[in-house]
């Protein structure tokens, strides 16, 4: 467990888990001493000279919370270990009296605790007199400390040891209550006030219709007469309707014509242009425009006709190369329906990426802060993937496999689940692989990102204090948990700041924010990547380097949000209160 030290600060020398986020490379370490003035680490991973760094911690006693700033002071190669481990000593900042009394404080506590636990090791023992903490499953996950360089950590400003009434409620936010990420369904256009006929709406439509034939041009003349026609881009995005709803969203008209007459309408519709993406810079500063274009078929026509869906997905292509494109990027279902791009490579000219690496490695980072913000000790915790032989689901398996305990990997596909348990079968991590849903009570932390139309993830399936992040498109959690279960976590995955940068387009983000999937590639376009960049199952190296890459251009995670709103730091602490309260943490 560690030796006590006692000196005129307060300073415990201890051997507990952390999570590091190094350069966008994850990682377990072991505290070696930690302190109100500076905290000690042995990793696997090395920060650069003189990084600035950020530790959230979190202790179990009063639910002390607090975001630590601090700096590497000195990284040495440890020696004795089978592979390079490195020493990484940081001086935290200054803190003001009464933070810096907040954590001496619970340092000591933590010191009066393991000793309590060395002269009382029974499981049932009642903790010595003085000491307020439960007795936990595993003392070592009382503490949670997630230590990372990102220079855009979410800043929630947590209460200490503040009594929350548990029927408080987040702040309804209307953002999240409408657009492709609210998941709210075809119901969203069936109250509508009544629409009336004039020349104004008429031409309204008009006006919209027409650059819808411009593009069909673009397509089938020649190139040095269709270059002419719109703007000159240098990247492109493929997005598609989840269902009809979404389809008023380019063509308000279209929610006041029957359901039949729109899916007939997009079954025989060529791909089109949605919105110009401006304000994304390229490295050397130079402002350069992008298009988001429509692949006219909704999910549920794709899935039912892929053959006619791939031949959409390559005419949209198609469109991008004529308006000048260099990189592509497929969406949702135009990756699936293409098997992450691998039918359409040898076919274009444009270099294509699929988006999921970027999506799995926002989804980890959603786990990782989520973690360190209700006190959730991943090295302690179990982990379910719903999706997890797909190309987003395998590679959050392979970036949590070396941070969780156990991790509980759920699909149909059962011998692509077996290629995935393959890759992990070296990871020191417990496995367990199933095709049952129910298997997701057993964790803390669960990310959905199967290609499902339906909701997967209910109310009944959850324990206490568990953290569920949807990545999925269309949604799997179902949009009730967030108000009937207070005591969960939900979280919609794969929304990131872009600062600058406008979609001109509803998506029912905030300005400024995008889809992980798009903001992968204006980040290639950024950095005038060339050549197909994520085809096929996502890499977890190229995850990470798109974090890094991202993170210099100033991209980063959106501030939690889910069908209810806004996540607050009430929530967070009311889940964190959750889970120290349930029967396995008593």
């Amino acid at each position: 467990m560690g030796v006590v030290e006692e000196t005129g600060t307060a300073k415990v020398a201890i051997s507990l888990p952390v999570v590091v986020d190094f350069q966008g490379s994850l990682s377990r370490g072991v505290t070696f001493d930690l302190s109100a003035d500076s905290l000690s680490i042995v990793t696997d991973l090395a920060p650069g000279k003189d990084s600035s760094i950020s530790i959230q911690f979190s202790f179990a006693k009063d639910f002390a919370y607090m975001r630590l700033a601090g700096q590497v002071t000195s990284t040495i190669e440890e020696k004795g270990y089978p592979s390079t481990r490195y020493r990484i000593v940081i001086q935290l900042v200054e803190l003001g009296d009464p933070e810096r009394s907040i954590l001496e404080s619970s340092i000591q506590e933590l010191r009066s605790y393991l000793k309590q636990l060395e002269l009382s090791p029974l499981p049932n023992s009642t903790p010595s007199h003085g000491s307020t903490l439960k007795r936990v499953s595993n003392p070592r996950a009382i503490l949670s400390l997630f230590i990372t360089d990102n220079p855009y950590p979410l800043e929630y400003s947590l209460s200490i040891g503040n009594k929350l009434d548990d029927r408080s409620s987040p702040d309804i936010n209307a953002l999240s209550k409408s657009g492709l990420q609210s998941g709210d369904g075809p119901e969203r256009f069936q109250k509508v006030e009544s629409g009336f006929f004039s020349w104004l709406n008429a031409i309204a439509a008009v006006r919209l219709v027409l650059p819808v034939g411009r593009d069909l041009l673009i397509r089938i003349l020649p190139r040095r007469v269709s270059r002419f026609l719109s703007p000159a881009i240098t990247f492109a995005f493929i997005a598609h309707p989840r269902d009809l709803s979404d389809i008023p969203r380019k063509f308000p008209f279209a929610r006041f014509l029957p359901s039949h007459l729109v899916e007939f309408w997009f079954r025989y519709q060529w791909p089109f242009v949605a919105s110009y993406i401006t304000g994304l810079r390229t490295r050397d500063g130079k402002e350069t425009t992008g298009a988001m274009l429509i692949s006219p078929l909704t999910t549920e026509q794709m899935i039912r006709n892929p053959r006619m869906a791939r031949n959409r997905v390559y005419r949209t292509v198609q469109l991008a190369e004529r308006m000048g494109a260099k990189i592509v990027g497929l969406g949702a279902f135009a990756s699936i329906v293409t098997r992450d791009g691998q039918d359409l490579s040898d076919k274009v000219r444009v270099g294509l990426t699929t988006g999921n690496p970027y999506s799995a490695a926002i989804a980890v980072q959603n786990i990782l802060e989520a973690a360190a913000l209700t006190n959730l000790s991943l090295p302690h915790a179990t982990v379910a993937i719903v999706g997890a032989a797909g190309s987003v689901g395998s590679a959050c398996a392979r970036l949590l496999a070396s941070l969780v305990a156990k991790l509980i990997l759920i699909d149909v596909r059962k011998e692509e689940l077996k290629n995935v348990l393959e890759l992990l079968e070296n990871k020191a991590v417990q496995l367990e692989a199933t095709s049952l849903i129910e298997t997701i009570k057993e964790a803390d932390a669960i990310i959905a990102a199967t290609s499902s139309l339906h909701t997967l993830i209910c109310t009944d399936h959850l324990k206490p204090g568990a953290i569920v992040i949807d990545a999925a498109q269309p949604k799997n959690v179902s949009e009730q948990i967030p108000h009937r279960r207070r005591d969960v976590l939900v979280i919609e995955s794969a929304i990131v700041q872009t600062p600058g940068i406008e979609c001109n387009f509803d998506l029912g983000l905030s300005d400024g924010e995008a889809l992980g999937c798009l903001s992968e590639t204006m980040i290639l376009t950024a950095i005038a990547w060339e050549g197909h960049y994520s085809l096929g199952k996502a890499d977890p190296q190229l995850a990470a380097d798109m974090i890094v890459k991202g993170r210099q251009l100033g991209f980063r995670l959106a501030k939690f949000r889910n069908s209810d709103g806004y996540v607050t730091e009430d929530d967070l602490i009311r889940v964190a209160k959750a889970r120290l309260a349930k029967p396995a943490c008593a």
